[in-house]
């Protein structure tokens, strides 16, 4: 699911696929580009890092965690540093395959809304909190769970 994920992020998704879908509302302060691009880069890393461990978990280790919460911090987090962001840096390590959604695209609808699409496979989403924490990492204001779409409507 994570592989498929990271596919999506870099090359797009499936227009042809009809599956329903999460809309994530996200509030930016005139600059829901820049939030856009941050995340989907700060997530292709941190996806890309599973991704070259996948069946070497010893791979995963202490260090490699705390070399992509280095890299997340000077690369991701705004200038501003607001402790509470850094408080949750751990949840770098938590972006695997046992989340619950998963990417599946998003659209900026103007400079200060954005609409990510994620894929929802258990109810209620214990992991929603990780997805609002990495989007306000990349300068969301406010992000919240919105309604159900069919990706072919995208």
């Amino acid at each position: 699911m994570a592989h498929d994920e990271l596919k999506r992020l870099l090359f797009g998704s499936d227009k042809s696929s009809d599956t329903t879908l999460m809309r994530v509302e996200v509030s930016c302060n005139n600059n829901a580009s820049q939030v856009l691009e941050k995340a989907i880069e700060a997530l292709a890393v941190i996806l890309s890092v599973n991704s070259v461990c996948e069946d070497k978990e010893d791979w995963l280790t202490t260090e490699s965690y705390e070399m992509l919460e280095s890299w997340f911090t000077n690369n991701v987090l705004p200038d501003n540093h607001d402790d509470r962001l850094l408080d949750g840096i751990q949840n770098v390590r938590w972006f695997g395959e046992d989340r619950d959604w998963f990417w599946w695209s998003a659209q900026v609808a103007d400079e200060n809304n954005l609409y990510v699409y994620i894929l929802v496979v258990g109810f209620p989403i214990s992991g929603f909190d990780s997805l609002r924490w990495l989007l306000e990492c990349c300068g969301a204001s406010e992000v919240e769970q919105g309604e159900a779409v069919k990706s072919s409507d995208l």
